[in-house]
């Protein structure tokens, strides 16, 4: 198995990754060191993928065309109308405004004052934030991938707006097929979202 597959650290059992242009790479957690590295550091203008690996696994976003690659499925995703199809994923153009976080619960205990609070990860997350203007439409999409523990299913969530009022279906394509569509009219300036259950 590949060691850029696994975490670093046993604290984390995944960790962002930013890849770059020249081959290089930011972990989150440097491999050799087990430093941590700040999410601020990552250098946009070279940035070609962003996600996170763990377990052996990688799940990640192509920074050009915002398509998202998660344990080797290709996830694309577009908004269709009657008139015509305006694909949020696929445009040419750099998808570099990333977005990473964790969940986390902490129990306290009220008989021990003062004492040690200890988090724990829940939920992994991360995406990014893209303002396109396709055609006559000016979108907003907001595409998160989250992968919770307790064996709950990998989802992402997928939050859209747009300038004007539009009738139509948010369309999941997954390996070049379109595999679901749900009715999402959209009032103008006001953001939508819609949580997809991703099947391995």
């Amino acid at each position: 198995m590949n060691r850029f597959l696994d975490s670093p650290v046993e604290s984390q059992h995944f960790i962002w990754i930013a890849s770059y242009l020249d081959g290089t790479f930011l972990s989150e957690f440097s491999y050799d060191s087990q430093k941590e590295n700040s999410f601020y550091s990552i250098e946009k203008e070279k940035l070609i993928r962003f996600g996170l690996i763990g377990y052996g696994m990688n799940f990640y976003y192509e920074v050009f065309g915002g398509t998202f690659k998660l344990v080797g499925q290709m996830v694309e995703v577009f908004y269709k109308t009657d008139e015509k199809e305006y694909y949020l994923t696929g445009q040419q153009q750099m998808y570099k405004d990333v977005i990473q976080y964790k969940d986390a619960e902490a129990i306290i205990d009220p008989q021990i004052p003062s004492g040690n609070m200890d988090s724990t990860i829940t939920q992994y997350n991360f995406g990014y934030k893209q303002n396109l203007q396709i055609d006559d439409v000016n979108f907003n999409f907001k595409p998160i991938c989250h992968i919770p523990y307790g064996g709950r299913p990998i989802y992402l969530s997928l939050k859209i707006s747009a300038d004007k009022d539009l009738n139509g279906r948010l369309c999941v394509r997954k390996n070049g097929l379109t595999t679901e569509e749900f009715d999402a009219p959209l009032q103008a300036n006001v953001a939508g979202i819609l949580n997809w259950e991703l099947t391995m």
